[in-house]
């Protein structure tokens, strides 16, 4: 891809982290706890908010006890993040990017998100984006173009790499150039995204007086 562009949005879990051992259990051990244990799998769930995983399971509750329960597994993943870790390539690809030219777009809320990356060994960015943020979780494009707004480039001008169908569709639908990395989907799941690529570290990024300089191998710049 031979486009110059303003900044880099990256998605958090899946995409820069695994965060997935910790957050399965998590939720394995909620699940037990309200007696659907048995039928609960996290990967039909992965990447949505926790207010809708739980009214999915459970919807005789009233909004408040939905949204007690919610609250009830964010704490428990703010403070179990030891199985954290950066994905292979994460660290090096964002040493590579200026600060200010980087953010992450998240569904997860800033405190979680936060946890991970420390847990991970991984920098904060200046602009981070999460289900506090927005009224309207992804697949709503709400989220990056919060993001781009706050770094001060034109949607446009950006790139959304996420791992999820839902985050490929609120980035398309922001305007900014999409990529894919294979964490838990299928490719034909991420078939909205403008490129695939393994993991994101397999990107590399040029950086030019007029802007960054996206490399996916196998994709013709």
């Amino acid at each position: 891809m031979s486009k110059v562009h303003g900044a880099i949005l990256f998605d958090l879990d899946g995409t820069l982290v695994d965060s997935y051992a910790d957050a399965e259990d998590c939720w394995g051990e909620w699940a037990e706890s309200v007696g659907v244990g048995d039928v609960f799998d996290l990967a039909r769930f992965y990447g949505q908010k926790r207010s809708d995983i739980v009214r999915t399971l459970l919807p005789h509750l009233s909004e408040q006890e939905i949204l007690d329960h919610a609250e009830q597994v964010r704490i428990a993943e703010r403070a179990r993040v030891a199985k954290v870790v950066a994905l292979p390539g994460a660290a090096e690809v964002l040493a590579s990017l200026p600060g200010d030219r980087w953010g992450i777009v998240t569904s997860n809320d800033t405190e979680v998100a936060l946890a991970r990356l420390r847990s991970a060994g991984l920098p904060a960015p200046d602009v981070i984006v999460s289900a506090d943020d927005v009224v309207h979780p992804k697949p709503h494009p709400e989220g990056f173009l919060l993001a781009a707004r706050k770094m001060g480039v034109d949607p446009a001008s950006a790139v959304g790499i996420d791992d999820s169908p839902m985050g490929i569709a609120a980035a398309r639908a922001a305007g900014l150039t999409t990529i894919a990395v294979r964490f838990r989907q299928e490719d034909s799941a991420l078939r909205e995204a403008h490129a695939i690529a393994d993991g994101v570290g397999s990107l590399t990024f040029e950086i030019r007086p007029d802007g960054i300089a996206l490399h996916i191998p196998g994709v013709q710049s």
